[in-house]
């Protein structure tokens, strides 16, 4: 807006500042106008220096209740004040609730309350202000019979619970503008004419000083907006209104109108459009902000406090070591890639061996429960300890949080608040959990605003604070019927009663209030208005603001680029120089099923990041067995106890080891049941097959055994799920026999077509070159529920060429190996299900390929 458009805006209400200034014959420097919010009192008082520059005199004072009565007198709100600062309201909200619920009732339905009635008093909190100190008990005894009269159902026990506490705590504190109601703002002692230029809404506290004023007092009008329409442009979805909304802005830039304003109807689109203007070098100042608990700094915090949880997820531990400086990067890691191999789930259940000493001392000291005031002290230390307290001073948004939770200074400030609410009482106790939830809801009452270097080319504001600011050009997201109504709906748990009763503006003050600011958003600016057809999956309407209006397909902001159509090439990768050394069965399996999956996998070592806090799976199934098994078999030897022992011996195994894995918490231990449910069937099948094999003479000699041969230049190595042995009768056999066991707790199906083709198995294959016997057997025990199957529950598959088969799969993986040393392309020659849940699909693109005429998978030059 150039400083003429700035001037029309504000002529009318500085004539009639001049006329009322002149009629009571009062020098401007005598006269307080009051505004509607702060920022507007910058604009005022530009537009009052544009108007006067030939003129000689001092300003009017353009200043807010607020801002007045701060002048006047300086304010501390007392102990039981609504001060909105929610590190202090949530206390003596709770104070409150203390003071007549119950203290057996659920947690986290005071938790609600609390909010609830914080909400509420704020919501109150103007009207209270609006009421003389004097007057004030009175205005909120009034109210409480009021609602009292208007009744309620039985069902809405704690609505009127948090009604009747919201009215009595805004009746009952003191606010900063009391000062406006004392002398030192009477009639003639700071000023001499009372003038209001008032926003959309009406507010209470102008109303009732121009009242207290009487003839002293008077109102100012905004200049009537003038009648336009917007270039509205219509967006398929949110992303694109997001990049049209950018696009506008740089536009309105690049033809010299600054400052720009967006409208942040939709909060999630104006982020999102935010980020694509800061990332296209634009200055921008948010004036809404974001919730402080959305920055990093408070994420740090929130991972300190949920990792000394002594029922912390391993996830949760680490996340916060990568974030405490004090902890070694390069260790974290590596204690992370552990414990996703072993996929333990719980910080409980980690082995001591791996944990640092310093990491349980630390998270330790915050799992007692202690008073409010010791909390913030000794979490400030935690911050120190684990060197996340200097980056949360160098960082904005982290000394706003040390402020607002009194991390550093002013923790005093909390001390006995809402003491008048909940009567006498001694410090009380917070638990970890409590303190958390605490500064939770203080960094969601917060509003985090970054400062911004230099004069801001796009400034985000409320729609409601268009209203006389000076901006060259208007951008409008979210003009869409949820995000802009005509008809708004109220924010809050008051009924339309109550509303009424109370004096809270109803619908249709706010659908004014809408009108009014929509009309004047117009305001000496060009406007874009843009709104999106489809938001995730559900059907948009225009808002009746723009519904009727001339639209525009938003594709044309943006620079469209002609992209020649066609797939990816398949790929053709080849990197000897990152052969490995040593090559484990599933290595051999890839390269064998997929070379280009070994080049990911193996090569370039790329996989899938295990889950640590997952639901339990059929793998987590196979590996609680395969650990009971090997202690079971490890602890009993050659020792034949009897059934009843084994039996004994394997349930007690069975439970310690669910335990150490993190299956048998409170947390995974639901998730674990329905396999837990099938540890007496799975149990029986085993041992049922365990004594007769026993009988046969075979003896238990290793279990999970670590075994590696040489094949050529390259190293084999893998872990046997189970080695046994017996000494054949023959005395001429030429020493033990070998039989190589694999549990399996997949579908018997799926086993047995493992062993159908000899030479397509690798797995035994690979396993019997681990085991050089002249005298070898391999075999897979399939170890199921029996209630799913016909057949035994635990029965040998065995491969019975598994000799033939070793040779075969040794002398190929020289070849193969060979080849890829020799530069062999590695092509994507997968099919069918090894493609289906390949970690490797994304890094082949195989569902981007182009059609090449002749080009068959299986075709390539010199793939192994």
């Amino acid at each position: 807006m150039q400083a003429d458009a700035l001037s029309c805006v504000w002529q009318a209400p500085f004539d009639g500042l001049a006329r009322a200034a002149r009629e009571a014959g009062v020098p401007m420097s005598r006269v307080v106008v009051l505004l509607p919010y702060a920022a507007l009192a910058i604009e005022a008082r530009r537009a009052w220096a544009a108007r006067q520059r030939q003129a000689a005199g001092l300003a009017p004072r353009f200043t807010t209740p607020r801002d007045w009565a701060a002048a006047l007198a300086p304010w501390q709100p007392g102990s039981d004040d609504i001060s909105h600062d929610m590190a202090r309201d949530a206390l003596v909200a709770a104070a409150w609730i203390e003071r007549v619920v119950p203290a057996r009732q659920d947690t986290g339905l005071r938790r609600e309350l609390v909010a609830r009635l914080v909400d509420a008093a704020r919501q109150l909190a103007p009207l209270a202000a609006a009421q003389a100190p004097e007057r004030r008990a009175a205005w909120a005894e009034e109210r409480r019979a009021a609602l009292a009269a208007a009744g309620g159902s039985a069902s809405a026990q704690w609505e009127s619970l948090v009604a009747n506490l919201a009215v009595t705590w805004a009746g009952s504190s003191a606010y900063i503008t009391d000062a406006l109601w004392s002398p030192f703002a009477a009639p003639g002692a700071d000023a001499d004419l009372l003038l209001s230029l008032p926003g959309h809404h009406t507010d209470p506290l102008g109303e009732a000083l121009l009242a207290h004023w009487g003839p002293r007092a008077g109102r100012l009008a905004w200049s009537a907006p003038a009648e336009a329409a917007p270039r509205v442009w219509a967006c398929e979805d949110f992303e694109a209104e997001a990049r049209a909304a950018a696009a506008c802005a740089i536009a309105h830039l690049n033809a010299g109108r600054a400052p720009v304003a967006l409208i942040a109807n939709d909060r999630l689109l104006t982020r999102r459009a935010s980020a694509l203007l800061v990332g296209a070098g634009v200055r921008l100042r948010d004036e809404t902000g974001w919730k402080l608990s959305t920055t990093r700094a408070a994420a740090s915090l929130m991972a300190l406090l949920r990792a000394a949880d002594a029922r912390a997820s391993t996830d949760e531990v680490l996340d916060w070591l990568k974030l405490a400086p004090a902890f070694p990067p390069q260790a974290v890691e590596a204690l992370e890639r552990r414990l996703r191999q072993k996929g333990v789930a719980r910080w409980a259940a980690v082995s001591m061996d791996w944990r640092e000493a310093d990491i349980d001392a630390q998270r330790a000291e915050l799992q007692a429960a202690r008073p409010l005031l010791h909390w913030l002290k000794d979490t400030a230390q935690a911050l120190e300890r684990s060197g996340q307290w200097a980056p949360l001073q160098a960082d904005e948004a982290g000394r706003q949080l040390i402020g607002v939770l009194r991390l550093g200074e002013g923790a005093h400030e909390l001390d006995g608040l809402g003491e008048a609410a909940a009567g006498p009482r001694g410090a009380a106790r917070w638990s970890l959990a409590a303190f958390g939830a605490w500064v939770r809801d203080v960094l969601e009452g917060a509003v985090f605003q970054p400062t911004v270097a230099g004069a801001p080319q796009v400034i985000v504001l409320p729609l409601q604070q268009r209203l006389g600011r000076r901006v060259a050009a208007v951008v409008a997201p979210g003009c869409d019927e949820r995000h802009l109504s005509a008809s708004p709906e109220p924010d809050s748990a008051w009924t339309a009663v109550q509303r009424e009763l109370l004096g809270l503006p109803d619908r249709e003050a706010l659908a004014r209030a809408a009108a009014s600011a929509w009309a004047h958003l117009f305001a000496g600016a060009p406007v874009d208005a843009l709104w999106r057809r489809h938001d995730a999956g559900e059907a948009l309407l225009p808002s009746p603001f723009i519904d009727g209006c001339h639209e525009s397909a938003a594709e044309s902001l943006l620079d469209p680029r002609l992209v020649a159509a066609g797939g990816t090439p398949r790929p053709r990768a080849s990197a000897p120089a990152l052969l490995p050394e040593r090559l484990s069965a599933s290595a051999y399996d890839d390269l064998r099923t997929c070379p280009y999956r070994f080049f990911a996998r193996r090569q370039l070592r790329l996989d899938e990041v295990d889950e640590l806090d997952a639901e339990p799976d059929q793998g987590d199934l196979g590996n609680w067995l395969h650990e009971v098994l090997k202690r079971f078999h490890e602890a009993r030897g050659d020792e034949r106890p009897g059934e009843d022992a084994d039996r004994a011996a394997m349930d007690a195994l069975a439970g310690v080891v669910a335990m150490e894995m993190g299956l048998g918490d409170d947390v995974q231990a639901g998730g674990f049941l329905p396999y837990r449910a099938q540890w007496p069937a799975l149990r029986e099948a085993y041992l049922h097959w365990l004594w007769p094999h026993e009988a046969e003479g075979w003896r238990f000699v290793a279990a999970e055994a670590e075994r590696e041969q040489r094949a050529g230049r390259w190293t084999l190595h893998g872990r046997l799920d189970r080695i046994d042995a017996r000494r054949d009768l023959d005395e001429n056999a030429e020493g033990d026999e070998s039989f190589v066991i694999d549990h399996k707790t997949e579908s018997r199906a799926r086993t047995e077509a493992r062993v159908k083709e000899p030479l397509e198995d690798t797995q035994l294959g690979f396993y019997a070159a681990l085991l050089p016997a002249r005298r070898l057997r391999a075999a897979y025990l399939s170890i199921v529920d029996a209630r799913g199957e016909r057949d035994e529950p635990a029965k040998l598959i065995e491969q019975t060429e598994v000799l033939m088969a070793r040779d075969a799969i040794v002398q190929g993986l020289v070849n193969d190996l060979e080849r890829v040393a020799g530069g062999a392309a590695m092509l994507a020659l997968g099919e069918g299900a090894a493609c289906d849940f390949c970690a490797a699909r994304g890094l082949c693109r195989k569902d981007f390929w182009q059609p090449v005429a002749g080009d068959v998978a299986g075709d390539g030059e010199g793939e192994p």
